[in-house]
């Protein structure tokens, strides 16, 4: 069993907190609770804790200040934040100092708390089973049992599990046409938007460390919807500061550069060494930098940016195909049309009479 322990000023707060989540359905048991982080690591010296789930802000000793203090004391001890919106600054620091999650106080009798707790408990269990050097295991020992009919909580759980793993993988930051389908899979999923919000800001803090910049990460996020179009003005911003930026130093930075530099420049003859020495890079060092940041190789971010171009000159215009294929880098109209279609399973001509009727939603 994963032993919790709840640390909360508030009285209330702390009792509603141990009675509606349901702790035993996901191998928890809540060994005891504190009133601050002094009273806390009292607690944590005469007793065994697998978890606390701290409140940032409180007098004798704050939230932050405790979770300072048992990285050092208590290494193997992992956290789950209690906050309010207005301490999304402590909130993103708390991550960088790897909290597994956070709960909204607002939000506590309105949110999926099976889903919070499942989370947190398969990122337990793998923390445990990467300490254990074992494969994994269930942490309590239940008795054989047939496995449960597939249902719609674990379609949705699926649905989760592959959406947080491509908003981690951050493909999304530098690829347009992800980012735009990776924004539609999100808003259109049955998921719960603390669960969608707590995992922006673990991506996004995680994203200002490799940037090393600070964007002012703040969500007001009421719906997914909005969760998402926090993240849509979360990258704008991030692209506008790596544009003003002249550093070189940082890989990240330098990949965002490379990208802005390929959209600029796409109808252009282009070729990677002359990305690689915009970004100050070497060619080889470039190529293995964009493949592992974008999931793409050069060669094919830049026909997808291409294509992409070409999208927009024949919906906004009504010039000849030749034309918008000059336009974009290619001479021979048949090859700019077979790359059109192997991208857009549709030809040019197609496309553009889609979209004419009605039927494509261009973003």
């Amino acid at each position: 069993m994963i032993r919790v322990l709840i640390v909360d000023d508030d009285k209330l707060a702390r009792k509603g907190l141990i009675s509606i989540m349901p702790w035993s359905n996901h191998d928890m048991i809540v060994v005891g609770e504190a009133a601050n982080g002094a009273k806390a690591l009292e607690f944590m010296e005469q007793h065994e804790v697998d978890l606390m789930f701290v409140d940032l802000s409180m007098p004798v000793m704050s939230g932050m200040e405790l979770l300072q203090i048992t990285r050092q004391r208590f290494p193997g001890l992992r956290s789950v934040i209690l906050s309010f919106h207005e301490e999304f600054e402590n909130v993103q620091t708390a991550y960088r100092m790897g909290v597994l999650d956070y709960i909204s106080k607002v939000r506590l009798e309105s949110e999926d708390d099976e889903q919070v707790l499942s989370r947190i408990q398969q990122q337990m269990t793998g923390d445990m089973t990467q300490r254990a050097g074992a494969a994994p295991a269930v942490l309590s020992s239940p008795s054989p049992s047939p496995a449960p009919e597939r249902d719609s909580a674990s379609e949705e759980e699926e649905e989760w599990s592959r959406l947080e793993k491509e908003w981690r993988s951050q493909y999304w930051l530098y690829n347009e046409p992800v980012f735009q389908r990776l924004c539609k899979q999100t808003v259109e999923a049955k998921i719960s938007c603390r669960s969608l919000e707590g995992l922006f800001m673990r991506v996004l803090s995680q994203l200002e460390t490799e940037l090393a910049l600070r964007a002012e990460l703040r969500s007001d996020a009421d719906d997914i919807r909005s969760a998402v179009d926090w993240v849509r003005d979360y990258r704008k911003r991030v692209y506008a500061r790596v544009a003003a930026s002249s550093d070189f130093t940082n890989t990240t930075t330098s990949i965002l550069k490379a990208v802005l530099f390929i959209r600029e420049q796409a109808s252009n003859t282009l070729h990677a060494e002359d990305v690689a020495d915009h970004v100050h890079m070497s060619r080889s060092y470039f190529s293995q930098c964009f493949k592992k940041l974008t999931g793409s190789t050069f060669n094919d971010f830049l026909r997808q940016e291409r294509i992409r171009a070409a999208e927009r000159l024949l919906c906004e215009t009504n010039q000849s195909i030749s034309w918008v294929a000059h336009a974009v880098g290619y001479n021979d109209s048949k090859y700019f049309s077979q790359l059109f279609y192997e991208q857009t399973r549709l030809l040019p001509s197609e496309f553009r009479a889609q979209f004419v009727g009605g039927k494509i939603d261009y973003n």
